[in-house]
């Protein structure tokens, strides 16, 4: 009957959680989550043994977006309730000068905790991860009102970009040094498979507003980037001029050709995860890690291009293309043919980047969490947590407090409101329970959309436009913990 019991209550939250995409903020402070130690090193869940389950790996999804929402940008139209528009006037008050888009997933292959005699937990790890981080400008949308600025100040399109594709392979460590003080670290072998980083990526749009110059047309570019991958490439043709991108296919169609070259990349780096724990007078625990703290060498087709150009636009003199239109374009080319290649040979040769396959080195978009955790009653604890992500010389923050209890021995449950992507209607929920050996754990840091698919109310399709983070974890533990479970709620 007990057994009964606790199937009927996980398929109540496996309903709750049956779509959505994670941060893994939500499961800072679950107990009994081993996956809480890929936040924190210094963190022990008690267990003796865990392994996660190769056969159906566990993964992290997590989407956001600091701009607009689907409530900034589409508006029912007046007095037609049941016909929409999009909202420029919106999204434009929505946007910042910088606005990120931000993609990240990580998908285990296996991973290894034991625990020893003397309060140490030694851990082995294989995982892939992918991390997509895209800033656009304002000015984008600024341009529908034209390029004219009375004070002259530009339109300023900056654009930012880190794309990383690579596998970690890690072992760590962590030791109860006293009942009070824990600490972590994790040495990580990184491979990398592909990168694209612009750390600059900019065109500045000036337009003269003095008398004498009102139509002239001044544009300065600053371009710094970076790509490699395992896959060659090519930008230029044999003459080295732009020629759009070429991609070698011989690996994708034949790929045991190079076989060892998925196996084993030529991009490698180290990286490392860095935690520490105290409990501060039983009740509240202090807690801080650093993670993917490191640097990927890329060394497999390399290409690093840069360029800075100024171009001054001051208008066209149509008197020299007529009467002479068939000299440079061909017989019977047109007005409008000979002028648009005359701007294209121009603007070519102008903006012709410097292009270098040449090596370089990128840093890992490292993370810090700042928590604590303050123990109200052997079932029950309040958290909190600061987590920082640094890209392209930018601090990402986000801030999350919690309620965690346990429903039963080995059973975590946790609520959470955060604050992050400029949003703070993010409201998520998690879950691990476990029947003998096994442990199922589903984690959101937004429940808009899951709730949005079970229930169609007002209240969550309001939820589901405002939001502007989208993210879900899943997965299946092996666990053998011994009898060293805090007490639970219904035990």
């Amino acid at each position: 009957m007990k057994i009964f019991k606790h199937i009927i209550i996980v398929s109540i939250f496996t309903a709750l959680y049956s779509s959505g995409f994670s941060q893994r903020l939500n499961s800072y402070w679950m107990q009994h989550l081993p996956q809480s130690t890929y936040l924190n090193p210094a963190k022990q869940t008690g267990c003796k043994i865990f392994i996660d389950i190769p056969v159906l790996p566990n993964f992290d999804i997590n989407l956001n977006h600091s701009g607009f929402n689907i409530n900034d940008a589409i508006k029912p139209r007046p007095y037609m309730p049941d016909s929409f528009m999009i909202d420029l006037d919106g999204i434009e008050t929505a946007l910042k000068t910088g606005n990120d888009i931000n993609l990240e997933t990580e998908f285990s292959i296996l991973n290894i905790g034991v625990t020893l005699k003397n309060d140490m937990n030694i851990s082995f790890g294989i995982n892939y991860k992918m991390s997509e981080y895209f800033q656009y400008p304002k000015a984008l949308i600024e341009l529908r009102r034209g390029n004219y600025r009375p004070n002259g100040t530009p339109l300023s399109f900056a654009f930012k970009q880190n794309f990383d594709f690579y596998r970690e392979i890690y072992v760590g460590i962590s030791k109860k040094i006293n009942p009070e003080l824990s600490v972590g670290a994790k040495l990580k072998y990184l491979s990398g498979y592909a990168n694209i980083k612009a750390s600059k990526m900019s065109v500045d749009w000036y337009t003269n507003t003095a008398d004498d110059g009102m139509y002239e047309w001044t544009f300065n570019s600053d371009f710094n980037i970076k790509a490699a991958s395992i896959i060659p490439w090519n930008f230029t043709d044999s003459a080295g001029q732009i020629n759009g991108v070429e991609v070698d296919t011989t690996l994708i169609s034949n790929p045991t050709s190079d076989l060892s070259s998925f196996i084993f990349p030529k991009n490698t780096g180290l990286g490392v995860d860095l935690g520490i724990e105290y409990n501060l007078a039983d009740r509240l625990l202090l807690s801080a890690s650093l993670i993917d703290f490191g640097f990927i060498s890329w060394k497999t087709s390399p290409t690093v291009m840069t360029q800075q150009a100024t171009f001054k636009f001051s208008g066209l003199d149509i008197a020299k293309y007529i009467g002479n239109l068939n000299d440079t374009t061909g017989a019977n080319a047109s007005l409008g043919d000979k002028i648009k290649n005359d701007i294209i040979d121009t603007l070519t040769n102008v903006f012709n980047p410097d292009i270098a396959k040449t090596s370089y080195k990128t840093s890992l978009n490292s993370k810090i969490y700042l928590g604590a955790d303050l123990k109200i009653t052997n079932w029950l604890d309040a958290g909190f947590l600061y987590r920082g992500i640094f890209f392209n010389k930018n601090l990402l923050s986000s801030y999350t407090f919690s309620a965690n209890t346990n429903f039963f021995k080995a059973w975590s449950y946790s609520v959470s409101y955060s604050i992050m992507n400029a949003s703070a209607n993010n409201i998520g929920m998690g879950l691990a329970y476990k029947i003998g050996p096994w442990q199922m754990y589903l984690i959101t840091d937004n429940i808009a959309v899951p709730f949005w698919t079970v229930n169609g109310s007002a209240f969550a399709d309001n939820m589901l436009k405002n939001t502007k983070s989208v993210n879900f974890s899943f997965g299946f533990n092996f666990l053998i913990c011994g009898n060293k479970y805090d007490i639970g709620l219904m035990e």
